[in-house]
């Protein structure tokens, strides 16, 4: 999965994590970003996207950079820093949903996650000429070397992270929920 589509996602778990969290937020005089729901999507952040976002720039970068940068020319240290801002707009997210929580605009909050949502699906059709093909930043700036996409590694990685990702969004956001039942 592209980086693109990777914040998208990201930005719209966020929503749906503060959404799910409705009971907590709606009772807890707490700022959201104090509240237990969003350590839990703090963790959750940590834990799942975050290193499905270091697998594909580690093993696939180029691709995942949709070849707007060479990779190897990223020094480490704004690598980090990228994918903490990551972090940071998955906890935008859960920001935004947890103020449609406590508006009581709960519905809007849904029209946003599924829009974030079609974003993240609409990378995938503006890109596609450059994510249909596999290969280092130099063989698509050249156009020599590259192989299609399918079959490959990248495909076995992407099945795998994203069934990890979307698992991990979808338990979290039942526990959430769940959460919510148990404490009303």
């Amino acid at each position: 999965m592209p980086l693109p589509t990777l914040i998208c996602l990201v930005f719209a778990t966020g929503i749906a994590a503060a959404l799910a969290a409705r009971v907590e937020l709606r009772v807890s005089p707490r700022p959201p970003l104090l509240t237990r729901s969003f350590a839990a999507f703090a963790v959750f952040t940590m834990l799942v996207p975050v290193p499905v976002g270091v697998y594909f720039y580690l093993f696939h970068g180029d691709w995942f950079l949709l070849y707007t940068l060479d990779v190897h020319g990223i020094p480490s240290a704004l690598a980090l820093l990228g994918f903490l801002v990551l972090g940071t707009i998955g906890a935008l997210g859960f920001a935004v949903g947890a103020s449609m929580v406590r508006g009581q605009r709960e519905t809007l909050g849904g029209i946003l996650v599924g829009l974030a949502v079609l974003a993240a699906g609409a990378v995938v059709v503006v890109a596609r000429d450059r994510l249909g093909v596999v290969g280092t930043f130099a063989q698509y700036e050249g156009g020599f070397g590259l192989e299609a996409y399918g079959g490959g590694p990248l495909l076995q990685g992407g099945i795998v992270m994203g069934a990890v990702l979307l698992l991990g969004i979808v338990f979290l956001v039942w526990r959430l929920h769940l959460s919510g039942r148990r404490g009303a």
